[in-house]
């Protein structure tokens, strides 16, 4: 009896193997499917954010490297036009004081062009650093609401896990009291045809 009663309901007979939530169940592979869907996710945001971070450290060493190459070739340029400018002190008497001037001139803009090279490396050095740091504070503060996502997940999981087996359970009482029923209600018609 009970055993076409579990096969047309999916009723559970006594004594069978199922006694619960079984680690196997489609309940637990679907939490378990969005909570791998979930770490994906987060793996691919860390990765995307860490190669940002990779090539902003490539930017800056470019930067850096630029500004030295650009350094090197202001005083290359600064020591050709000193040179050119000691040339013509030698070779034309008297135009040492125009030749002042004009080395002074020169000296302030050389001066305004290595001062704006380097406040413009400061300025891109301290922009990568800032999202460098924005970056790190948003994995930080992703990863917290992650954890929190995780266990909220985890306990709606062991909450719907728990109300599934208390209703196998009101089902498996109500088999009982059925079959108890049924059982008695044959007992008694066997008894009133005798």
């Amino acid at each position: 009896m009970c055993a076409e009663l579990s096969e047309s309901r999916g009723l559970m007979c006594p004594g069978s193997e199922r006694t619960g939530m079984a680690d196997d169940n489609p309940l637990t592979a679907a939490f378990e499917i969005q909570r791998q869907t979930l770490r994906g996710s987060q793996r691919a945001l860390e990765q995307s954010i860490e190669f940002q971070k990779q090539m902003n450290d490539a930017l800056a060493s470019g930067i850096e490297e630029g500004a030295e190459a650009q350094q090197q070739s202001v005083d290359i340029t600064r020591g050709a036009l000193d040179s050119y400018l000691d040339a013509i002190e030698t070779a034309v008497p008297g135009a040492e004081d125009s030749v002042a001037d004009v080395r002074d001139a020169i000296d302030e803009q050389f001066d305004q062009v290595e001062e704006a090279s380097e406040e413009t490396a400061e300025l891109a050095e301290e922009g990568l650093e800032e999202y460098d740091e924005l970056s790190e504070a948003y994995l930080d503060s992703l990863e917290e609401q992650l954890d929190l996502l995780y266990e909220t997940h985890e306990e709606l999981e062991s909450q719907t896990a728990e109300l599934l087996d208390e209703t196998e359970e009101q089902l498996e009482e109500l088999r009982e009291q059925t079959e108890e029923e049924f059982e008695k209600g044959d007992a008694n018609g066997s008894e009133d045809a005798l």
